[in-house]
């Protein structure tokens, strides 16, 4: 027969007797005082704890108990990490809409290596993207680990489970037919983001935040100075945190003289419907930002500079590229050239292509 194995272990440090006690998988967890300086007096403390179910309180404790409010925007967590609210809406609607239905009950000792990976698979059986299924993942780990450091689980059941593979998703461009397609369909207020978004690179909430104030003038050439993005709870820095100058034609200078900030949401509810009526919109992943990716490849398609290109489109440069590479507003003519030339293939009515620069 097996050796039968005490739910504690009591051991002196200094006057007192501390105990420890095992998970169901046999490790230690952390020590924990008793208070008593004899052995007998710690024993019946321990005996009572045991049968009061409160000898191994940190393992009993289960993920909805651990878990509430742990991403509240006044929480340790999101203060410490400087989380945004956006992240906090996402971290609170992950756990609460998915994880604490599915295992709010179960205890944080009893999730295991094998059980992440039965959840995992769960959530992808359910319908949901591998992107979406590897947020909530990361959710669930982030709160694992607060209890590992917190003691309450002795392992990281996320060792060694290997991340899931999302399948590649190539968002396409917009030919310059189908940017000219929902220039024509599209209303008169919207026309001006269209050719905005398709002629200066910038991403949706990057141009809901322009307004009159943000276009400047530098040696004759007209451009935004692009400090901020448009979110829900108002203005917040771009993506990369960096600043960075867009030069304007003079037609585009008018046009963005003319913006006053609004939601990108907004945006998504006029211009979404008419992508959705282009013959394979949704194998293509097009969608509002396919404007800023035909805006990358038809200015290479051009022949202008890559480095302009992703300069001005706020592409992260690597290596040497992003130590030498820094352009004036004056540098970027043959942007301006080229914003001209797509407004006039834009505008016009004929079916013209690249070949007839």
């Amino acid at each position: 027969m097996p050796k039968y194995r005490q739910t504690y272990t009591l051991f002196k440090r200094g006057r007192f007797y501390y105990y420890r006690t095992y998970t169901p998988d046999g490790v230690r967890t952390t020590a924990r005082t008793t208070g008593c300086t004899s052995r007998s007096a710690a024993k019946v403390h321990c005996d009572t704890l045991f049968k009061e179910g409160k000898l191994c309180a940190g393992s009993q404790k289960t993920l909805a108990q651990y878990a509430r409010g742990f991403f509240a925007a006044d929480s340790v967590y999101s203060r410490d990490n400087g989380l945004s609210a956006s992240s906090i809406r996402a971290y609170c609607t992950a756990m609460d809409r998915t994880l604490l239905p599915r295992i709010g009950r179960q205890r944080l000792a009893d999730i295991t290596h094998s059980s992440l990976k039965k959840l995992r698979q769960d959530l992808l059986d359910s319908g949901l993207s591998a992107g979406s299924v590897k947020l909530k993942m990361s959710v669930l780990h982030i709160v694992l680990k607060s209890a590992l450091a917190d003691g309450i689980i002795q392992r990281d059941p996320f060792y060694n489970l290997h991340p899931l593979k999302e399948p590649v998703q190539v968002r396409d461009a917009f030919t310059l037919d189908e940017v000219r397609y929902l220039y024509d369909k599209a209303g008169e207020s919207v026309r001006k983001d269209i050719l905005l978004l398709a002629t200066t690179g910038m991403r949706v909430a990057e141009l809901a935040g322009v307004s009159p104030q943000d276009v400047e003038q530098e040696d004759g050439t007209g451009f935004i100075r692009l400090e901020k993005q448009y979110a829900r709870e108002g203005f917040l820095p771009l993506k990369n945190k960096k600043p960075r100058d867009i030069p304007l034609c003079p037609a585009l200078q008018e046009l963005a003289g003319q913006r006053s900030p609004e939601p990108k949401d907004s945006f998504y509810s006029r211009i979404t419907p008419l992508i959705r009526q282009i013959p394979g919109w949704h194998e293509r992943k097009l969608c509002l930002h396919s404007l800023r990716h035909f805006f990358i490849s038809s200015a290479k398609s051009y022949g202008i500079n890559h480095l302009k290109v992703e300069t001005i489109a706020g592409h992260s440069l690597k290596g040497i590229q992003a130590v030498y590479t820094s352009f004036r507003v004056k540098d970027l003519a043959d942007i301006t050239e080229w914003q001209e030339w797509a407004l006039h293939q834009i505008r016009s009515p004929r079916r013209i292509g690249m070949a007839s620069r």
